[in-house]
């Protein structure tokens, strides 16, 4: 996690500038930390951030 907000801190998305594969395996990775209760740190604002965007996705989002 401390990586992808790394990554984060100076792209708007995991492999750049657009959204693509990378960011939908980050985010069910992330998905799947979550069900065993594994919280994103508070620390980590980009990631944070990032999930929130990346959630509210017409594709995500449903």
């Amino acid at each position: 996690m401390t990586y992808l907000n790394g990554v984060l801190a100076e792209n708007d998305y995991v492999a750049g500038d657009g959204f693509s594969s990378a960011d939908i395996t980050a985010f069910a990775g992330l998905a799947f930390a979550d069900f065993a209760k594994v919280d994103i740190p508070q620390s980590l604002q980009h990631l944070q951030a990032w999930r929130v965007k990346v959630s509210e996705r017409p594709s995500i989002a449903g």
